[in-house]
């Protein structure tokens, strides 16, 4: 089976989400007037989009990356993406620490909280 025919969102759909992440990474260049703050906005949104992706069949995405067990490892990815999205808003957009850290526990863990619910057996 094809990865793309089991995933919750149709590849052209994602492909619209990469491609309005490539237009924000432009505007960011444009605006910031640094081609890093560009580039970084860019991986940022695809690493996002790359997540909902997964998230919207996880059950297909775990077991395609034979995922399947749950503890430490699961709680170390959500705390990791967490950090590391609270690090870009900070070297990005100039956020407060504390601020940034709040967003990013509020934002990002909002989407692993959807994840975790939508699931019946809680993998």
């Amino acid at each position: 089976m094809l990865l793309d025919e089991a995933m919750g969102l149709s590849l052209s759909t994602v492909q619209r989400m990469l491609g309005a992440s490539g237009v924000a990474s432009l505007g960011v260049w444009y605006l910031q007037g640094a081609l890093m703050d560009g580039m970084l906005t860019l991986i940022a949104l695809c690493t996002l989009t790359a997540i909902i992706w997964g998230i919207s069949e996880s059950e297909s995405t775990f077991a395609f990356l034979n995922l399947t067990g749950s503890g430490p490892l699961n709680m170390m990815a959500i705390a990791a993406s967490i950090v590391i999205f609270a690090q870009i808003s900070i070297s990005i957009w100039g956020f407060p620490t504390v601020g940034a850290y709040i967003l990013s526990l509020s934002f990002i863990g909002s989407f692993w909280l959807t994840g975790y619910m939508i699931q019946p057996n809680g993998v």
